[in-house]
């Protein structure tokens, strides 16, 4: 290895030199919003091979999106220059797909498993509901499967969910659990949370492999700590081991994805998985202005699971926060798209965003967008390669790679049509059942004599089609073998391009030939081409809607979620409302409330110069205008930052600034239950089982229990309309009958 060249430290504040020259042992950087914590990451890894002379081979680093891994191996390249990078800069999931691909077979994975998106799985768990004789009415396919991404992320498996299973509920998806791995198991697939657990499970079978893994990561750095679930968790304390050269970045005041399995304890509790961590804070801001900081920084106070930590930037007060009472969503809409025109002045709007709960809120604000002739780019719609006709030619490929792949087998058998159809495609799937044998087996290696002579000509025809192909994958490159697939299977004669829904499909088709095309070239010639299809099956597999986010297409519109890790000149978060932000389904808790509020914070500290936040008296939900109160955030935020404006349309005069907010916000108090005269209520007082009341978006309902006194207490409420919720008393935002 050559003499390391010094790297230049220059650009980094004391904070950020002190995480960066950090020496051996585990340490926990809480990098604040803007802070600077890619900086840190990538100049520690320079720092550790140029200053300490350790070889890159050694370090590992990863993250949760393709766009952040992205950004962090090209600031990476640019300061290593000449050296190699280290032996993976990529995302959790990207270096559990590594392992498993290398190692799997050792733990039964067939080596060219698929990877089923959430599409492929609701189906699958569609399939097991059907199966256990379970109506999807009462047990919502999303809600399952819901429950089973969280057992696996628990790392706990279908036979000890089993086991633990107390409730009604439970038990019902603990079948669903059994019957929908089992379906996964036979169709050779697996999801995303079994990559992280099944990589847990290598580490802990195969002494060897660990030992491997952590010469490969004897530095490990993970960046978004906060957003870990406890297989993340597991994976980081065993690849660490006990020496654990640990480097964590992350910020508990960013954690909101507690909704699919992240855990706020992880970042928390850092010293107790890691004993004699160091933690350190970056609180200098590079991206907000310091009114923007103060506003989020005291609502965000309201928090009690957190560090605690105050930003603070060299860049100015600028401007107030706008804030604008709307008489309904169009309103809202047109007075967004209006301000952020006005924000961006002659320049470009390709640096504001628009900030969302929900998507569905979306729908007026695209309206008004087109409306206005603004261009915008939708994050978090139908994905690429989610679209049918991609998700069909995507599974040729995993047939031709793997076909023993059933759920992709069974998806193009009848694809475009060929005489298979349903009742020849169940006959096939017992036959499979039956026999105790893969469908593909079946198909391939047994005569079709209990099919009719139609059926099993058709099925004889699709299996010598699947086997030319076959044989083709040997020797096409991958854009090659992409258009002969198109050409044998006659694929896009389906659509028609004199009709707009066809000539969008074909479109989308000659968009996958380019990405095969692009893929192929990202690789470079000296990239290993020995199983370029699988490897191509797996980056489209790891795609996220941001990845596909394309900045320059106008103003971005997308949900809070969608925004963590970016930020913008201008930003409008729409939908300050009670039961949208905090959602009505995300109350029950102290925990669920913080989470909301954490997610807020967030959309704040995405704006760089100027932020507006909005909220709507009334909005049409399915189909019936509904009264909507205030988010109880909004009087948590200081007044003195805002400018408060209220709509012609409520027929209110337009008070603005510190008595404005107080005269709209502090009408509607933060306690949760209301008498009928408007006067606030204790809810121990005030209610009591049977008691009947109105919510202001789920309507009229009656109280059926009520457990712990005061705001702290817990609400159950059977609604009407919306069925049994529990809410946490102090934002029931309930009024008493």
């Amino acid at each position: 290895m050559a003499v390391p060249t010094a790297t230049d430290l220059t650009a980094l504040n004391e904070q950020q030199l002190e995480a960066v020259t950090h020496g051996e042992g585990p340490q926990l950087v809480i990098a604040g919003a803007g802070s600077g914590k890619t900086r840190v990451i990538t100049y520690r890894i320079a720092w550790l091979v140029r200053e300490l002379g350790i070889a890159p081979e050694t370090i590992a680093a990863v993250t949760f999106t393709n766009k952040a891994a992205s950004e962090m191996r090209e600031r990476v390249g640019r300061l290593l220059d000449a050296w190699p990078l280290p032996t993976f800069v990529g995302t959790f999931h990207r270096w559990a797909l590594v392992q498993l691909r290398r190692y799997g077979e050792r733990i039964g994975l067939h080596r060219g498993f698929a990877i089923l998106d959430t599409q492929d799985q609701l189906d699958m768990v569609k399939r097991a509901l059907e199966a256990e004789g379970l109506a999807e009415e009462s047990f919502p396919p999303r809600a399952m499967l819901a429950a089973i991404s969280g057992a696996k992320n628990r790392l706990i498996g279908p036979a000890e969910y089993e086991r633990t299973a107390e409730d009604f509920f439970s038990k019902k998806v603990a079948l669903v659990y059994r019957r929908y791995q089992g379906l996964l198991n036979r169709a050779s697939g697996i999801d995303f949370d079994d990559m992280l657990a099944l990589t847990v499970r290598l580490m802990e079978r195969e002494p060897e492999v660990l030992e491997r893994l952590r010469e490969r990561a004897r530095y490990l750095l993970v960046d978004e700590y906060q957003d870990t679930n406890h297989a993340q968790l597991e994976l980081v304390r065993i690849l660490a081991g006990p020496q654990a050269n640990l480097t964590a970045v992350g910020d508990e005041d960013q954690g909101i994805y507690r909704w699919r399995g992240a855990e706020l304890q992880n970042i928390l509790r850092f010293e107790h998985y890691f004993p004699g961590a160091t933690v350190r804070k970056l609180e200098r801001n590079y991206r907000s202005t310091q009114n923007i900081l103060d506003a989020a920084g005291e609502l965000v106070a309201h928090n009690r699971s957190r560090r605690g930590k105050t930003l603070w930037t060299d860049a100015g007060a600028g401007a107030p926060i706008e804030v604008y009472r709307a008489a309904d969503e169009m309103d809202e809409a047109r007075w967004i798209v209006h301000t952020l025109r006005a924000y961006a002045g002659a320049g470009s709007l390709s640096e504001s965003a628009i900030l969302v709960r929900t998507n569905a809120q979306t729908r007026s604000l695209e309206d008004e967008l087109m409306r206005q002739g603004v261009p915008y780019s939708l994050v978090g719609g139908t994905r690429f390669y989610e679209r049918a006709e991609i998700k069909d030619l995507i599974a040729y490929l995993r047939v031709l790679r793997n076909p023993y792949d059933a759920f992709s087998l069974e998806r193009i058998l009848n694809q475009p049509p060929r005489g298979i159809g349903k009742a020849t495609q169940e006959l096939l799937r017992q036959e499979a059942e039956r026999l105790g044998q893969p469908v593909w087996d079946v198909l391939y290696h047994r005569e079709l004599g209990s099919f009719s002579a139609r059926a099993a000509g058709a099925l004889g025809a699709f299996r010598d089609l699947i086997v030319g192909l076959q044989e083709e994958t040997e020797v096409l490159p991958l854009p090659a073998l992409l258009l002969r697939l198109l050409e044998a299977t006659r694929y896009t004669g389906l659509y028609s391009d004199r009709e707009p829904d066809g000539r969008a499909r074909l479109e989308n088709i000659e968009e996958l030939l380019s990405a095969a095309q692009e893929f192929v070239e990202a690789r470079g010639a000296n990239a290993p081409d020995d199983d370029l299809l699988t490897a191509f099956l797996d980056h489209v597999a790891l795609v996220s809607d941001v990845d596909a986010w394309r900045p320059d297409r106008g103003v971005s519109l997308m949900t809070l979620h969608s925004a963590k890790g970016l930020e913008f000149d201008a930003v409008a978060v729409g939908g300050l409302e009670d039961g949208l932000l905090p959602h009505f389904n995300a109350q029950a808790t102290d925990d669920e409330i913080e989470e909301e509020r954490r997610l807020l914070y967030v959309g704040m500290t995405r704006a760089r110069e100027r932020l507006a936040l909005t909220t709507c008296r009334r909005r049409m939900v399915a189909g019936r205008w509904q009264d909507r109160l205030p988010s109880p955030f909004l009087a948590e935020l200081p007044a003195e930052l805002l400018d408060v404006q209220t709509s012609p349309g409520l027929f209110t005069p337009d008070r603005r600034g510190a008595e404005g907010v107080r005269s709209f916000f502090e009408r509607r108090p933060l306690p949760g239950v209301r008498t009928a005269d408007g006067a606030d209520a204790e809810p121990g007082d005030a209610l009591r089982r049977g008691s009947r009341v109105r919510h202001p978006t789920l309507g009229e309902g009656t109280v059926l229990a009520l457990e712990g006194l005061g705001q702290q207490g817990k609400l159950t409420v059977y609604f009407d309309r919306a069925g049994k919720r529990k809410l946490l008393a102090k934002y029931a935002n309930l009024e008493l009958l």
